[in-house]
């Protein structure tokens, strides 16, 4: 800022000193005006800062116009300029505070949505991962059942085998016992002696029988003593050996005959044809049941216990 001193109007010698006056009336409030918007303005340059505005250049400014009127306008209106840059910096500041705090409250809004958002996805994932889960324990808990179900059809076919395995041992075991049995019967009849005759009264004439093998056998038990009692006895005895069957040959031991003669030949000694003729086989059975049991109830049940005779 310059300091030279304002330079005085040069004086006409011829003219009447007058003594100097302050400005006033409208061109005074011209001037104020302007000094305290100028002010107002500077003022308004330094609201960041809190201190009054230098207000020495305007000073000077109008001081070259009026100093006593710098002085006064100068000094009233600082003080309001002040005071207005005070007031406006405190409106910025407070402006300022409610603009970062409309941004933080927009900002946490954002994040609360956000949150919420990461939130919703997270239960979204942990519902599909439950849901899954729980579709895998479904899938296996099926896939146990079925095996399961496997399994024990596996175990059913398994004892039917097995099953079936110890029916045919069984039956295969009593084919064999049964051939051991018949084996064993004929090897005690071939180490048996033969009967003896018994000695029968001389008929008048030799009978003559007639029908099927079984009503020809019950008809001569009474001429070997015995009654009809021993029927059933005789009948379950050769029942059991040859079916009745003149034609039966045991095909292991060569039995033959009605009474399963051992060898067949034996029977020989009644007639020739005792291969063919019933009437013969049933007599030497009869006569061999005699010599040996006494009667067909006996030779029943030594078959019985020991399964021949």
């Amino acid at each position: 800022m310059s300091n030279t001193p304002v330079r005085e109007p040069l004086q006409d010698p011829n003219a009447r000193h007058r003594p100097r006056r302050r400005l006033g009336g409208p061109a005074a409030a011209v001037t104020a005006g302007i000094a305290a918007t100028s002010l107002l303005v500077a003022g308004y340059a330094v609201s960041t800062n809190a201190a009054a505005p230098d207000t020495s250049g305007l000073t000077a400014a109008i001081s070259r116009i009026d100093p006593d009127l710098a002085t006064d306008a100068v000094s009233s209106r600082g003080a309001d300029a002040g005071a207005e840059a005070r007031a406006a910096y405190a409106e910025a500041r407070e402006l300022r505070a409610r603009q970062g705090a409309e941004s933080l409250g927009a900002s946490a809004s954002l994040t609360r949505s956000g949150v919420d958002a990461v939130k919703g996805q997270d239960e979204a994932i942990a519902q599909r991962k439950a849901e899954e889960a729980a579709a895998a324990r479904a899938a296996e808990e099926a896939a146990a059942a079925k095996a399961a179900e496997k399994a024990a059809e596996e175990a059913a076919e398994q004892a039917a085998a097995a099953r079936a395995a110890e029916e045919s041992a069984a039956a295969q075991a009593a084919a064999e016992r049964t051939a051991t049995e018949q084996a064993s019967r004929s090897a005690a009849r071939e180490a048996a002696p033969a009967p003896a005759p018994a000695p029968a009264p001389a008929p008048a004439s030799t009978p003559v029988y007639s029908g099927d093998s079984r009503s020809i056998a019950r008809s001569m038990l009474g001429s070997y003593g015995w009654g009809d009692d021993q029927w059933g006895c005789l009948d379950s005895l050769w029942q059991r050996e040859s079916g009745w069957n003149h034609l039966a040959m045991n095909a292991s031991s060569g039995a033959y005959g009605i009474p399963q003669s051992l060898p067949g030949n034996k029977m020989a000694t009644v007639g020739s044809d005792w291969q063919t003729n019933p009437v013969t086989q049933i007599t030497w059975g009869l006569t061999y049941i005699q010599g040996r049991y006494g009667n067909p109830c006996g030779a029943w049940a030594h078959s019985e216990a020991v399964n021949w005779y």
